[in-house]
């Protein structure tokens, strides 16, 4: 028996409704923070903080608790609730780790599955570095040997990496090789970072603090490593801070640590695959982008004696982030392509059904076969979710002083010497057997 103009006509708009229903789920993950970024860029990090926390519904329902979390503890890191912060980043770290292990265990279907349909479950950048921000937490509420532990936990996470990596690559071959879809593994990418110059420095600074002089040897070892084995993410020299002995004649170190700029944000791209002449595929796939800094160098005066300090570059956060997203950007943009033909298989069979002398079958034919097309173009969106206010740019410098208090004025200057803002500190002690550190950060 047939069917009707009519059904089939209904039948087929019901389909495309679905199909375009499926692009406002891709779009639901946007959000509006520009008051809270408004704030943030002026450096006025509480009014950042309090509009972030009144978008907190929106913002966990339209990219999840990790984002929430992390952001919030970023911004309460900067009002100096340090243990405030500590709980929020940890409580992101957690479910990062919880979101990768089920990832392992899930099953190749759903590890295939577009990544806006699942919660969202971090980035590796945004692993690693949350650790070291829980360090300097620690290191604020005077607790250096949490601040250890949290370093090292970073450092082991960068030894982890490439095993990630490899696993990740399997799977898609698995799924590849169960399904009859072609992928001979070549289009993959290997990532440059291995060894983080901060979190480096930093453990050696607090190891050697500590009296973990094995410790403090190998991570000030591994900072020259990481120069010397990295050089794309390290085009600069080792700052000098970062060789320094220990300070001489009843000198205390006053160890300098700057952050300016924004994180890489998250974009999407998109290209055509030509299965043939007259069929092609669409596929979606994130790339991070980075954000300039207007910081070109920053000047440190102490106020009482004029003494003053040239802050060096040590890393740069963003491009890190940038090398190591690149692969998991490469694992979405395989991920996109088996989707596409996995659709491009389903519109195969659409077109035999449709070729069929059997109303019924030639109709469920064409509503495939339209589904398939139509959500091949609207359902591929890459997955650009992320968290928004890690810096770009990591600075170091030191300064030897005689013991006493002390007012810090970090003054961060543009390309042509001008002062793009100042951050003042005071009553910063500095003493003998103690590990003094002054943090500033400006976002621009």
């Amino acid at each position: 028996m047939g069917v009707s103009h009519t059904k089939r006509h209904i039948v087929t708009t019901a389909c495309c409704l679905l199909a375009i229903s499926i692009l406002f789920l891709g779009c639901a993950s946007t959000i509006d923070l520009r008051a809270s970024d408004h704030y943030y860029n002026a450096s006025n990090f509480k009014g950042a903080y309090q509009s972030l926390e009144q978008k907190g519904p929106s913002l966990l329902k339209a990219q999840g608790p990790i984002i929430l979390n992390y952001d919030l503890g970023m911004l309460a890191r900067l009002n100096g609730d340090y243990v405030r912060s500590n709980a929020l980043l940890s409580e992101s770290e957690r479910l990062i780790g919880e979101a990768y292990t089920q990832s392992i265990s899930a099953t190749i279907a759903s590890f295939i599955v577009n990544d806006n349909t699942k919660p969202y479950g971090g980035s590796e950048y945004e692993d690693i570095y949350v650790n070291v921000f829980k360090a300097l937490n620690y290191l604020a509420l005077a607790q250096e040997e949490s601040a250890l532990v949290e370093l090292r936990r970073s450092l082991e996470k960068q030894t982890q990496l490439k095993a990630r990596h490899e696993q990740d690559l399997k799977r898609i071959a698995t799924y590849a090789r169960e399904n009859n879809l072609s992928w001979d593994g070549s289009q993959t990418y290997a990532t440059s970072f291995s060894t983080s110059a901060l979190a480096n420095h930093l453990a050696a600074i607090v190891a050697g603090h500590l009296g973990d002089e094995s410790m403090a040897f190998y991570s000030q070892s591994q900072v020259a490593h990481a120069f010397a084995s990295q050089p794309a993410l390290y085009p600069f020299a080792q700052p000098a801070a970062t060789m320094l002995g220990q300070a001489e004649g009843g000198r205390a170190r006053l160890h300098l640590l700057c952050f300016t700029g924004r994180s890489p944000t998250k974009e999407e791209r998109w290209e055509y695959i030509y299965l043939n002449r007259s069929d092609r595929v669409r596929i979606a796939y994130p790339v991070l982008v980075g954000q300039d800094s207007a910081v070109d160098s920053i000047q440190v005066r102490i106020r009482e004696n004029g003494a003053t300090a040239t802050i060096e570059r040590l890393e740069s956060l963003s491009t890190v982030a940038i090398d190591t997203f690149a692969a998991q950007g490469a694992l979405a943009l395989q991920k996109s392509i088996m989707r596409s033909m996995a659709r491009a298989m389903g519109i195969a069979v659409s077109d035999s059904l449709s070729s069929s002398k059997n109303d019924n079958l030639s109709l469920l034919g064409d509503l495939m076969g339209l589904f398939f097309k139509v959500s091949g173009e609207v359902a591929e969106r890459a997955d650009v979710r992320s968290t928004h206010y890690l810096p770009s740019e990591a600075w170091v410098g030191a300064i030897d002083l005689d013991p006493g208090t002390y007012t810090v004025e970090i003054s961060f200057l543009n390309r042509w010497g001008q002062s793009l803002g100042t951050v003042t500190q005071a009553n910063r002690v500095v003493a003998a057997g103690s590990l003094s550190l002054v943090e500033a950060l400006l976002p621009r």
